[in-house]
């Protein structure tokens, strides 16, 4: 039987690769795409999403409009690192309308699956995670009906990505991210930003180079909206490797035999820090005396992912 799939999303380029990846398993079933407002707008976010599902044939895959700013305050703006749209101002011939989105709101969606499905339902966020705070204040049990999550975001170090101490997705809404840590009451599997600075998350450029020009629909679309990323990556940031944040996110979901170590701890989400709001704070020592809340991914090897990349834009 296929796994049921939910995809949370803010979608970017990353995003984008991520739901490519899961709609080409034939063991997974994604059952619904929730988005959010994150490196778009949240319209912005589910125009894109259609685009994708269509490129991949798939607009069967309901599509929700969720939260489109964060619980708290005004949050941070996106940094457009993956182009105004979110998918590399490319020039594509997709042309989507919102009548694609369902009526029901995403977090009603995300309720009313989680009932439908108790215990089924593996939940996968990319985003801001303002729409599985809403569904948590909601329903307090909500965590407790999946069968499991893994949150791309956070951050192990202190080290921001968008912020001075915070990763974009938690930094874009921190109030969501410390409901998440704190009131899920199931173990999270974590995905942070500093697994992606490791060579070992990355892919040689002789790979993406042979990856890139799949010569099919899905293969072009993946090049035309990667193009600004990579120019980034590799011509002015000089990275010696090419690197997907949600892509390999949710590859290690699919495949956890890619995760080769993992740490359990309590973690949480600073608030009031004039720098460090949005920042994940990691009891590493246990000295609040608090369960583990968290199984981060601390080491990867991608070497398992690159025959999943190279399937997916078939």
């Amino acid at each position: 039987m296929s796994e049921k799939y939910i995809i949370d999303v803010d979608t970017g380029v990353d995003d984008a690769q991520a739901i490519m990846l899961a709609l080409s398993r034939p063991d997974i079933d994604v059952i619904a795409i929730t988005c959010v407002s994150g490196n778009v707008s949240v319209d912005q976010v589910c125009l894109n999403t259609l685009k994708v599902l269509t490129v991949c044939g798939r607009l069967d895959v309901p599509v929700y409009r969720g939260s489109n700013i964060p619980l708290v305050d005004e949050g941070i703006e996106a940094t457009h690192y993956h182009g105004n749209d979110g998918l590399g101002d490319a020039d594509l011939d997709t042309e989507v309308t919102l009548n694609g989105i369902q009526k029901e709101n995403a977090v009603s969606a995300l309720l009313r699956l989680v009932n439908e499905y108790p215990g089924e339902i593996t939940l996968v966020a990319l985003a801001p995670l303002t729409n599985i705070a809403v569904a948590l204040k909601q329903d307090c049990n909500f965590g407790k009906k999946l069968k499991r999550i893994s949150i791309m975001g956070g951050n192990t170090q202190g080290r921001g990505n968008s912020t001075l101490c915070g990763e974009f997705n938690f930094a874009c809404d921190p109030d969501a991210a410390f409901v998440v840590l704190n009131e899920l009451c199931v173990p999270v599997t974590l995905f942070p930003w500093e697994i992606n600075l490791t060579a070992a998350a990355g892919h040689p450029w002789d790979w993406f180079d042979e990856w890139i020009e799949t010569d099919t629909l899905k293969g072009k679309f993946n090049k035309a909206v990667t193009k600004l990323a990579v120019y980034r990556q590799r011509e002015v940031n000089k990275n010696p490797i090419y690197r997907s944040c949600d892509l390999n996110a949710i590859a290690t979901v699919i495949n956890p035999k890619i995760i080769l170590e993992t740490k359990d701890v309590f973690a949480t989400v600073e608030l009031h820090g004039k720098y460090t709001r949005g920042m994940m704070v990691v009891d590493w020592r246990g000295s609040l005396g608090k369960s583990p809340n968290v199984t981060l991914v601390d080491k990867i090897d991608t070497r398992l992912a690159r025959p999943l990349f190279e399937h997916m834009l078939k």
